[in-house]
């Protein structure tokens, strides 16, 4: 054999050789994470949602339909301030319809005006069902028109199992979510800084035109509870609900949103929930992070073996 042609296949061979101890000694890519089940809840239906990424984390039954009582709300809410900017200083439209609403009143009137703005707190601290009326009869310029507004407003922001009849939740077979349609509703709705003022007020002085002014306590009990970063949302309460709620959390720049309906314990169900959510958003910062800081050399050898993640 030629001198030459034995070179190439000593070259080849010690080439083949440490290629193959390459691959035997590179490690595999960082694994990604494997959660836990999500925490035991009572709550017939619920649902943890990354207020950063859109990431829901866990749910129970997450897609089945639930009655949403006055967690309804923070669609309306959202709608007010997105559709009915311009009107926040006007004074909110109070009708007879208004002033009619069953259950929770704020005890509106047309003989007290009050601007738009302050009605919102209302709403979304007492929980007013007049209020919410009121809000979507302003902002939409006829009942009719708002709760059209609702469900257009859900078809945008990709919100699939829910059907609004109603701007404040009172029951209604036409009138239904889910627990990821609302953690999804939450999320869109948190993005709004003056969304997040309102619903982080434990109390609110709600002035009125002629100067008489109330304070407004918030009813979401979550807020007070000492839970690291509460910042929100909404609680709702129907007969045919049961105890509902959305609450939300920041943490380290990190938004945590969780939901539970029909939920007896729903104050304390939420936290294990939102446990739940930072520590897998921790999870997968970790895997993210383990697979930047990995090797170049590894990365392509893990590439060329098909066992890196695609991006």
């Amino acid at each position: 054999m030629k001198r030459w042609m034995r070179a190439v296949l000593a070259a080849a061979a010690v080439f083949t050789a440490a290629a193959g101890w390459v691959v035997w000694t590179t490690p595999p890519p960082p694994a990604p994470p494997v959660l836990p089940p999500p925490p035991e809840t009572k709550a017939v239906s619920a649902a943890v949602i990354d207020g950063t990424t859109g990431e829901i984390y866990a749910d129970k039954n997450g897609l089945g339909r639930v009655y949403p009582a006055s967690t309804t709300k923070i669609l309306t809410c959202i709608i007010a301030l997105e559709e009915g900017k311009g009107l926040l200083d006007a004074d909110a439209v109070v009708t007879p319809r208004a002033m009619a609403q069953d259950g929770t009143n704020l005890g509106l009137r047309t003989d007290l005006p009050i601007s738009l703005r302050e009605v919102l707190y209302g709403m979304m601290l007492v929980s007013g069902n007049d209020a919410a009326v009121a809000v979507a009869e302003t902002v939409g310029g006829s009942y009719d028109r708002f709760i059209e507004m609702m469900n257009e407003k859900c078809a945008s922001i990709g919100v699939t199992h829910s059907h609004f009849a109603n701007p404040n939740g009172l029951t209604d077979p036409d009138h239904y979510t889910t627990a990821r349609d609302m953690v999804k509703i939450a999320r869109y709705a948190m993005e709004n800084p003056d969304f997040r003022a309102i619903v982080k007020e434990k109390s609110h002085h709600m002035v009125y035109r002629d100067g008489m002014y109330r304070v407004v306590e918030n009813r979401n009990e979550f807020l007070g509870s000492g839970y690291p970063g509460a910042n929100g949302v909404k609680t709702g309460t129907t007969e045919a609900a049961g105890d509902c709620l959305v609450a939300s959390a920041e943490q380290d720049g990190r938004l945590m949103i969780a939901a539970v309906y029909h939920d007896e314990d729903r104050f304390e169900d939420v936290k294990t929930w939102l446990d739940y959510g930072f520590a897998a958003a921790r999870a997968q910062a970790d895997y993210e992070a383990a697979l930047a800081a990995e090797p170049p050399l590894h990365k392509w050898v893990n590439q060329m073996l098909g066992r890196e993640p695609h991006a």
